[in-house]
């Protein structure tokens, strides 16, 4: 090894070290906050995103959505396909849903609430305790069981990384939703998990107007696209900063590098994740077509 190679190997294992040490910090403050999961009832279960193609995937593939528990996100009880297929886990992320009262969160919360018939899990980060939305649910919905996970993102060694990921301590840093559901599914003890409407074709809905503000096309597979229009691409539902376009492609890079690391952490719980979206750019699972 020339000298270029080990000087770069000493900075990556130092850089490790501090890594590893600032999340072992972050894990002791929270060590109150250890979440319990539901055991998995069947080997296989179905994630679905909100991407576009899953209205095509529920349309080529009707029956294959009543064979396994679906975990929905963020909106999905708008669709009638909400009431029709019956999930059985709902998972948030986004402290927009639990920090705002905006338009969207009330008509998300007030969707679940009034539409929920059948035992539903709902997922959201320990931040999230104290939520109105969230207790109202609850409270108003007996069907509807609230449990919350620990989002304290490690980062460093691979080995301790996953041993805090197993014990649900810890998980790798989730832009998205989707990251955190198939995060879940594995600690849950599934062993197959099937990815639907996972996109993320964002960077082709982006748009710069004349006064430099980063715009996008936020296109679900429950809306009408044509009356879809470009606004500001906002950092969270709770938040009125607007994205710059370095930061987006920064961000774009820290989702697809999660699900990489999802993957292997997968892997070594004899996990597999298939992603069976009609339209994908994740790169990270394996691909299959029904």
């Amino acid at each position: 090894m020339d000298l270029k190679n080990t000087f770069e190997a000493l900075v990556h294992f130092v850089k490790q070290c501090f890594n590893t040490s600032v999340s072992l910090g972050k894990i002791v403050v929270r060590l109150g906050h250890v979440a319990s999961l539901p055991k998995a009832g069947e080997s296989s279960c179905i994630v679905l995103g909100n991407g576009p193609s899953l209205s095509q995937s529920f349309s080529d593939h009707p029956d294959f959505f009543k064979k396994h528990p679906l975990v929905c996100v963020n909106s999905f009880s708008f669709s009638e396909k909400y009431t029709e297929l019956k999930p059985s886990y709902y998972v948030m992320l986004d402290p927009g849903f639990w920090l705002n009262d905006g338009e969207l969160v009330r008509s998300t919360m007030e969707s679940i609430k009034n539409k929920t018939s059948w035992p539903l899990e709902l997922f959201a980060p320990v931040q999230a305790k104290g939520s109105t939305f969230l207790k109202m649910l609850k409270d108003e919905n007996p069907n509807i069981r609230v449990t919350f996970f620990n989002y304290t993102v490690f980062r460093g060694f691979k080995g301790l990384s996953h041993l805090f990921y197993k014990k649900n301590m810890a998980m790798p840093q989730c832009q998205n939703v989707v990251a955190a559901s198939l995060f879940l599914t594995i600690n849950m003890g599934f062993r197959n998990v099937y990815l639907f409407g996972a996109d993320h074709t964002w960077h082709q809905n982006l748009h710069v107007d004349e006064e430099n503000t980063v715009c996008v096309k936020q296109i679900h597979f429950y809306e009408n696209t044509e009356k879809i229009n470009y606004v500001p691409f906002y950092k969270g539902l709770h938040l009125k900063e607007v994205f710059r376009m370095d930061e987006l492609f920064m961000i774009f890079g820290k989702t697809f590098y999660s699900y990489m690391a999802i993957n292997e952490y997968a892997l070594s719980r004899s996990c597999t994740i298939y992603n069976a979206s009609a339209i994908s750019y994740i790169d990270a699972f394996k691909r299959i077509r029904l």
